[in-house]
């Protein structure tokens, strides 16, 4: 029988929660497990209303971790159905849900559930239409939605019958599409301080809680230093509590999400061996983990240890959750494997190897783990070149992918778990085959750990080199960058359908420094009937400075064929901008990347990635900007606008 007709994913597994649909729904939470580490991030918030009235939070944790699930769930707890209270609280141990209860009493009626589910919009907007929705408010303010209005709405509903109702309740799932907006868009989210000192001065009657993928700081890292300070000041009206399931609490989730015939009345070999090494004689945990490994099957239990580790990684976190593989059908995922798999086949560390070289490399060689995987890609490629078996590329690759998640995973690639990872070869061709490894340089035995790691055949610190490019070099070429955005002219549409006269205006970018030249010098080129240009502060000018160049500019006699515009996203793109010519002078101007295949392949994986974010950070300058044109007050215009 096929592994993929004996094993499957539980139904709970297989679809994401989203709040705004899902909450109140008792089918969502339907065998939902709790670990303890999200059950006191519970007791945590409720300790902190009941203490210290502070009732603001983000919790942030990586994807697939359940903090939607979490919220689905606690809403369960608080709202005016006193059975499907009784029933949420069987999800965790009594002293949980009372504590809960004693710190946010849901009275008679509940709290009133407001579900947000975040996107890259205003978020008063968004969040103002959610409170009509829910009916805490008979119609829209006169004028649309504002900071103080929404304010005063979420007030009035919390303050409103007190005898009945516990409060308002504000969740916003992810939270993280609205700072992505606001760091892209310019926008403001000074409404959320607003909102979490609205909560924390509520008397515990109005509770916030903001969902994340990412610490707040990440969302804004691209903005300005000033920028950054206010965002600072923001978070710190909140309190973080960190949804970071523990990596056995992951192993059992795994095991639950498993389904499959496989039902043995004791741990295998394997998963006796792989709990033994990775808890390291604390016999009473060993046992116990040793039963969860096995319910893992048809994963060896080495890959079930590292799923959770390598959904923490930047890449991971920003491209996959455990889940996300356990039902990805993906070239090297499980689905793949389950259909091709014989009967007794375990998915071991090479198989997963082989899942992030085909679907995630990119971003790992983007990622601070990019040093680590080129060494490791580096290492298979010479390990094949230098005649090595199938045996060596197996030991191989699960050395690197043990040693690129061994922090967290606890596990090192020693002799004894080498073992386990291929339990059907001999010792002896093991203990060949790993002296092999070594004798041709792609491995090292490190005597302290008693465990192989990939050997580390590069020294180049580019990271350094960037930095040294950096500050030697000198005004930024916005020629060359131009070239890399490939902006096109925008072409007069109806003009040509209706006179048959092809024109166009030519779109550039210019230093905000070259509008005090005169206007001659900004005159379209050959060909062109006008320009377009893109105002760009190379020289850190500020915002009022550079609206008033580009005034200038346009009111010149004779500028009638010029449009000239600006944005908040232009310093964004400086800044990357800079590092990308910098990152590609280290290419060219460092002859040791010559004889330095690992170093090489990491450089030009960071340059195609800034090469992207630049390009699509200058396409939606130009899509966010304000046009200036003569006498006319400038207008906001998107690129599909211009034409």
């Amino acid at each position: 029988m096929a592994l993929a007709e004996r094993v499957h994913i539980a139904r709970r597994f297989l679809r994401s929660v989203r709040i705004d649909t899902d909450l109140g729904n008792p089918i969502a939470v339907e065998g939902f497990i709790c670990p303890e580490s999200s059950a006191n991030v519970l007791l945590d918030m409720a300790r902190h209303v009941a203490e210290t009235r502070q009732a603001a939070f983000t919790w942030t944790g990586p994807y697939g971790s359940g903090k939607s699930s979490l919220v689905v769930l606690l809403g369960a707890l608080l709202n005016g159905n006193s059975q499907s209270r009784h029933q949420a609280s069987k999800h965790f141990d009594l002293d949980v849900s009372q504590s809960i209860w004693e710190a946010l009493p849901p009275g008679s009626h509940g709290w009133h559930l407001l579900p947000v589910v975040g996107r890259r919009e205003e978020p008063v907007r968004v969040i103002g239409e959610a409170v009509r929705t829910a009916g805490l408010v008979s119609r829209k303010p006169r004028g649309g939605w504002t900071d103080s209005s929404l304010v005063r709405a979420l007030r009035a509903a919390a303050t409103k019958d007190p005898d009945v109702h516990g409060g308002v309740v504000l969740f916003i799932d992810e939270m993280g599409k609205f700072l992505e907006g606001a760091a892209q868009g310019g926008s403001d989210i000074y409404v959320f301080q607003q909102l979490a000192e609205a909560a924390s001065r509520s008397e515990g009657r109005f509770l916030m809680i903001g969902v994340l993928h990412q610490a707040f700081e990440e969302y804004g890292h691209r903005l300005s230093h000033g920028a950054r300070d206010e965002w600072a000041k923001i978070q710190g009206r909140f309190i973080d509590l960190a949804v970071n399931t523990a990596v056995d609490e992951q192993i059992r989730l795994i095991a639950c999400a498993i389904e499959s015939d496989h039902s043995p009345t004791r741990p295998g070999a394997v998963a006796s061996t792989v709990a033994t090494l990775s808890r390291r004689g604390r016999a009473g945990e060993t046992a116990r983990l040793a039963s969860m490994l096995e319910g893992c099957w048809p994963l060896h239990p080495v890959v079930a240890s590292l799923l959770g580790p390598m959904s923490r990684r930047r890449f991971g976190q920003n491209q996959r959750s455990v889940f996300g593989f356990l039902n990805s059908v993906e070239p090297h995922g499980l689905q793949d494997f389950l259909r091709h798999a014989a009967d007794d086949e375990l998915y071991g560390p090479d198989r997963l190897w082989d899942y992030l070289r085909h679907n995630l490399e990119p971003s790992i060689l983007a990622s601070p783990d990019g040093h680590r995987w080129a060494l490791a890609v580096d290492a298979v490629e010479r390990c094949n070149r230098v005649g090595g078996d199938s045996l060596h590329v197996k030991l191989l690759k699960t050395i690197a992918v043990i040693d690129l998640f061994s922090e967290r995973s606890c596990l090192v690639a020693s002799t004894e778990l080498l073992r386990a990872c291929c339990p059907d070869t001999p010792p002896d061709a093991i203990e060949r085959a790993l002296g092999e490894l070594d004798a041709w340089s792609v491995t090292i035995f490190k005597k302290f750990l008693q465990a192989r790691a990939i050997f580390a055949g590069s020294d180049f610190d580019i990271d350094a080199a960037v930095r040294a490019q950096l500050q030697d070099m000198g005004e930024l070429d916005l020629s060359e960058l131009r070239s890399l955005a490939g902006l096109q002219p925008v072409l007069a549409k109806r003009h040509y359908h209706e006179t048959g006269a092809l024109r166009w205006f030519d779109v550039d970018l210019i230093p905000v420094s070259a509008l005090a030249e005169k206007s001659v010098r900004l005159g379209p080129a050959t060909g062109a009937i006008g320009r377009f240009l893109l105002a760009i502060p190379v020289d850190g000018e500020s915002d009022d400075r550079t609206e008033e160049l580009c005034r200038v500019a346009t009111r010149r006699g004779g500028a009638g064929d010029l449009l000239v515009a600006v944005s908040e996203r232009s310093r964004s793109v400086v800044i990357l901008a800079r590092e990308l010519f910098a990152l590609d002078s280290v290419r060219n101007d460092h002859p040791e990347l010559a004889g330095d295949a690992v170093a090489r392949r990491e450089v030009s994986a960071r340059l195609a990635t800034l090469q992207a974010f630049v390009e699509s950070e200058l396409h939606e300058a130009l899509d966010s900007a304000w046009w200036f044109s003569g006498h006319q007050p400038p207008r906001r215009l998107r690129q599909r606008d211009l034409n």
